[in-house]
């Protein structure tokens, strides 16, 4: 299987087969609809979580619109639950708040922030394993903007089914995976980490993320053959 078809295939699991984003994910996610600044400048960042260690409120209201969305889309790829993803998200900003002052700048905010999220991620699906079904919330999504269009001109129905099933088949065999399989699949695939940057959040040698990964490439690939997608 090559990195190319891995990361297409993982990618339409983890992004587009959740399916509930849409062109506005901050609308769905931010409950406040609060502003998302995608492009973070390293400098302000730091200013902002220096302010954060101060007890700033405002600070603190500002580091949650700015990376709850990436909180919650992990937790949402690492768990398979939209209801789970809420909770841990709200559990990861409790810890985030009362220890950020921990936080020495010897890694940068999101390795931190990343472990928290794997943290809790990890704690709710032990807890609730036989909740963690895809959840799908499209009363969340744009009803204006259904996930396939039917109408003439637009995709054959048949297409359009087929590819449905490959999604779920992908997403099925994804969860079967081991939670460290499926954790170092999205933090290469899905958030483009770097071997070192992968390495950092693990606490783990390069070596071992890359054998890792190998095994995660394997064990995916044999699942999906078996399902015969692949």
């Amino acid at each position: 299987m090559s990195n190319r078809w891995l990361k297409a295939g993982i990618g339409s699991y983890f992004l587009a087969g959740m399916g509930t984003f849409g062109g506005a994910p901050s609308t769905y996610i931010m409950k406040n609809n609060a502003p998302y600044n995608m492009n973070r400048d390293p400098k302000e960042e730091q200013k902002l979580i220096t302010l954060c260690q101060e007890g700033n409120i405002e600070a603190l209201e500002r580091l949650y619109r700015c990376f709850s969305q990436d909180v919650y889309n992990m937790a949402l790829r690492m768990t398979g639950s939209s209801d789970i993803a809420e909770e841990v998200t709200q559990e990861v900003f409790i810890s985030v708040f009362k220890d950020i002052w921990r936080f020495q700048f010897q890694s940068s905010f999101t390795t931190w922030l990343y472990r928290i999220v794997m943290r809790r991620s990890a704690d709710f699906f032990r807890k609730n394993k036989h909740h963690l079904v895809r959840s799908v919330d499209w009363e969340n999504s744009d009803q204006h903007n259904p996930p396939f269009e039917i109408d003439d001109p637009g995709p054959n129905p048949c297409d359009v089914a087929f590819e449905n099933e490959r999604e779920q088949l992908i997403e099925y065999a994804i969860l079967s995976l081991s939670k460290k399989q499926r954790t170092i699949l999205l933090l290469r695939y899905v958030q483009n980490l770097s071997y070192e940057e992968i390495a950092g959040i693990l606490r783990c040698r390069l070596g071992t993320v890359k054998s890792r990964l190998n095994r995660a490439h394997r064990s995916l690939e044999r699942k999906l053959s078996e399902m015969k997608i692949i």
